[in-house]
């Protein structure tokens, strides 16, 4: 105590500057710890096509009332939370105003073994949402996990013993929530709610379904189509599989959805590398660039990659992807309304499409995209096919310096990729090889860049 007051005026001048210090810490401005997309500084849309959009909110609020959502999305590698907050416009439509989001890694199948620890994983995610929301809209505000990839691959039993602890602990926490909003999303799922947020993004809800977009989203393992039927269409499907009812811009839309599992791009290369056909196993295959012996691995299986005695062709190979895309199936309906493997395609082909995902990365790969600010480029399918017969009849060790952009990695696979985008396209969904489509990165709305990915068409969908 004696010493403390003999250094009591050093003290006092210590700690002078350091409460200074603080204090203009306490007073500064600082910086979202969380990446932000905040459409609350732009005015609303001002375009007659756009005044409906998100019409028809679950449980109403007059205009200028805040509505919330949080769509967790629980991938293979890690989970990813969304916190939507929209406003109520003019006649019930939902205009966005941020999408705040973080993301944590491992993902929900890293605890296979420990389902408890996966639901506590989501813990710091839980938290910003609690924190970003003002407390007395928790009660209202719906909170929806979907998990993919990840949990769809763990053996029997393990994904149910995690989202049963996940619902279990959600509970502890205010928002609201059911049982079935945590689940398993299936391809239909994915495709329903992407096609959702892309059409929301674009202005095209609140009207007929001829003013929707269709999609056609390529992934690795899967491809999935969607696109907005007439409700007489829908009453006349051959298996309501194919139907999916999503509710926004003020009516409930009938959606055609249909995920083609084994038909992404990686299951595709599969697909055609292993096609039995006597062209493709005797002299060689004709998707492979001549220089190239090696193999492709895929689901535990392994493929020989070795080039056709007489080089590769994109027109033999476009054969060969035909034969693996079982284009001849029959679905249960008239032939030209069947796509592939069996599937019906619906009464017709609609006439708008956007096309996304490894369509966009081969476009980009094969030099079609230019800038980095690029993100859509109206293109025919005849553009693939034109890039394929320049891959295919390139050897290998010049397939570098034809295709510059492209990664050293791809060259063994470049002929097969892009021809299987082409027939894809125009063999499998059937569209007119010089049609007008829009290739898809995301979207511009209202100044910001924003994804068209499924957690915003599932939020619309919650509230719409």
């Amino acid at each position: 105590m004696e010493a403390w007051y003999r250094y009591r005026g050093v003290a006092a001048i210590v700690a002078i500057p350091v409460l200074l210090i603080a204090t203009v810490l306490l007073v500064m401005p600082r910086s979202a710890p969380y990446p932000v997309h905040d459409f609350s500084r732009v005015q609303p849309f001002s375009r007659s096509q756009f005044e409906d959009a998100g019409a028809g909110a679950s449980g109403g609020g007059s205009a200028g009332t805040a509505r919330w959502a949080i769509v967790i999305d629980a991938g293979s590698t890690g989970s990813r939370v969304h916190i939507f907050k929209f406003l109520v416009g003019k006649g019930g439509r939902l205009e966005l105003q941020f999408d705040k989001f973080d993301q944590l890694k491992p993902g929900l199948s890293s605890y296979a073994d420990n389902p408890p620890a996966a639901a506590e994983s989501l813990a710091p995610l839980l938290e910003l949402a609690e924190k970003t929301i003002p407390k007395d809209a928790q009660k209202q505000t719906s909170i929806m996990v979907g998990a993919t990839a990840g949990l769809r691959l763990l053996p029997d039993g393990k994904a149910d013993e995690i989202l049963a602890e996940v619902r279990t602990w959600l509970r502890k926490h205010p928002f609201k929530f059911s049982d079935e909003d945590v689940k398993i999303l299936s391809g239909v799922d994915e495709g329903a709610f992407a096609w959702l947020t892309l059409n929301y993004l674009l202005g095209r809800l609140g009207g007929s379904e001829q003013d929707t977009v269709a999609s056609i989203d390529l992934g690795g393992g899967s491809v999935q189509e969607a696109y907005a039927m007439t409700e007489a269409e829908a009453a006349a499907a051959p298996d309501k599989q194919y139907l999916t009812e999503l509710r926004s811009g003020g009516k409930t839309y009938h959606v055609y959805v249909y995920s083609y599992l084994g038909y992404g791009l990686m299951a595709g290369r599969a697909a055609v590398l292993s096609e039995e056909e006597t062209e493709a196993n005797a002299q060689g295959h004709p998707c492979v660039p001549v220089g190239h012996q090696g193999t492709y691995e895929y689901a535990g299986k392994t493929m020989q990659m070795r080039p056709h005695a007489e080089g590769a062709s994109h027109e033999r190979c476009e054969r060969v992807v035909l034969s693996a895309l079982k284009h001849q199936a029959e679905c249960g309906a008239p032939q030209l309304q069947c796509t592939f493997n069996g599937a019906w395609g619906g009464p017709r082909v609609p006439k708008v499409f956007y096309i996304s995902s490894y369509f966009w990365d081969r476009a980009t790969d094969a030099g079609l995209i230019e800038g980095a600010d690029v993100q859509q480029l109206q293109l025919a399918p005849s553009h693939f096919g034109k890039l394929a017969a320049k891959a295919c009849s390139t050897g290998l060790e010049e397939l570098g310096a034809a295709f510059p952009k492209m990664a050293d990695e791809l060259r063994p696979f470049f002929c097969l990729d892009l021809s299987y985008a082409h027939t894809l396209l125009t063999k499998g969904f059937k569209i007119p090889d010089d049609a007008q489509i829009t290739l898809v990165k995301r979207v511009e709305y209202n100044g910001e860049l924003v994804e068209a990915a499924w957690p915003l068409g599932a939020a619309l969908n919650a509230l719409g």
